[in-house]
């Protein structure tokens, strides 16, 4: 991981070759978490640089005004739990209020899939820094961060397997296991470790797991576990309306970030369309689409500030990236955003550049002009 790290360091230079990567490997290559100096979950790997000129603040769900609740799920956080949760019955529907307890905020939800949802949990003030590369390592952008993921699932669509042997503990009353050893993903050897599971109804499971080396206690598990809040379900919207598909892509998981550990909280949305959906049913851990087997593409929005100066052509029609035929772009009018489709291939650059040409967009910036996922998706319905 350092090495990756230092790698990335190396190449967040602002003078950089053609950019060959996504937008989420060029911020993992100018980015490092500056907290208690953790270590950065480098994702896809190192790309090419950021050129930017200032540090931003994005609208995001912990809280800012700015905010979209449909976009983010739920009102902002609050101090006392909204009351207990009941899942939503659509696919595709949030259901999590966000909420503080102690030194943690809990947001309302940033991604949801047909089996759970998933909210960002914040270590007191931490935050994501993209940095320059130069020797003065400036801070080009920042995020609120987050250093554990709260996940909570579909009742009957999770199976605590992994907790297998772990201490029972008790939540709001209800069972729960707590273990060290676990991670947030199966096959993980990173240093990123210790979860909690428990059930916040009958037959309904939520996780907490770290995401970062320095882990939780079991103390703080709790802590966080016990403030669990629901609200009424909502709908998510996004500022993309795609006019045209591939045959045969449904909508897999949609919000303001995607699937882990692709995206991250410099998002603005993210809608992932796949031929296969996966079954989420039967589930140990979260689902990532992207390596399901199946071929899938996104559609990602970015504030500019986050993209490197070869994608700053806006108000014109998409292009495509020159050095790979599975990224395209196109960007808002005002040249503050711009919209990423990338595929995990099997589609053209004419079929890419057309999904970008037919699509309505919104204005990011300004969420009451979005779209309700069920209008804007194919699949969203179920």
């Amino acid at each position: 991981m350092q090495d990756l790290l230092q790698e990335a360091r190396a190449d967040a230079l602002v003078e950089a070759p053609p950019m060959r990567r996504g937008v989420d490997q060029v911020v993992a290559a100018g980015r490092m978490r500056q907290t208690r100096s953790r270590l950065l979950r480098i994702g896809a790997g190192a790309g090419t640089a950021v050129a930017v000129a200032a540090a931003i603040a994005l609208p995001h769900a912990f809280g800012g005004t700015s905010a979209p609740p449909q976009a983010v799920g739920a009102p902002a956080a609050t101090t006392a739990p909204a009351g207990p949760l009941t899942y939503p019955s659509g696919a595709f529907a949030y259901g999590i209020t966000g909420y503080k307890t102690g030194p943690f905020t809990v947001s309302s939800a940033i991604l949801v899939t047909p089996g759970y949802q998933e909210s960002y949990v914040r270590r007191g003030d931490e935050m994501e820094n993209m940095y320059d590369g130069t020797k003065e390592d400036r801070v080009v952008a920042s995020v609120p961060g987050y250093s554990a993921l709260l996940t909570v699932y579909r009742p009957g669509a999770f199976q605590p397997t992994r907790f297998n042997g772990a201490e029972s503990v008790r939540v709001n009353g209800r069972p729960g296991l707590y273990a060290a050893g676990v991670h947030y993903q199966p096959g993980d050897t990173s240093p990123s470790k210790g979860a909690l599971a428990w059930q916040y109804a009958d037959g309904a499971w939520a996780t907490v797991a770290s995401v970062t080396p320095d882990g939780y206690s079991k103390a703080e598990f709790l802590q966080i576990a016990s403030g669990l809040a629901g609200g009424a379900a909502t709908t998510p919207t996004v500022p993309v309306k795609l006019g045209w598909t591939p045959p045969g892509y449904t909508l897999t998981s949609v919000g303001a970030t995607d699937d882990y550990p692709n995206g991250g909280p410099y998002m603005v949305s993210s809608v992932r369309l796949i031929k296969t959906r996966p079954a989420y049913t039967g589930l140990t851990a979260t689902v990532d689409a992207s390596a399901a087997g199946s071929p899938t593409f996104r559609v990602g929005v970015f504030p500019v500030s986050f993209t490197d100066s070869t994608h700053q052509r806006p108000g014109l029609a998409a292009y495509c990236n020159s050095g790979n035929a599975d990224l395209c772009y196109r960007m808002t009018r005002d040249g503050k955003y711009l919209i990423e489709l990338y595929s995990s291939g099997g589609l053209s650059t004419a079929e890419l550049r057309r999904v970008l040409d037919d699509a309505t967009l919104a204005d990011p910036g300004q969420p009451s002009t979005w779209f309700p996922v069920t209008q804007a998706v194919p699949g969203a319905n179920g």
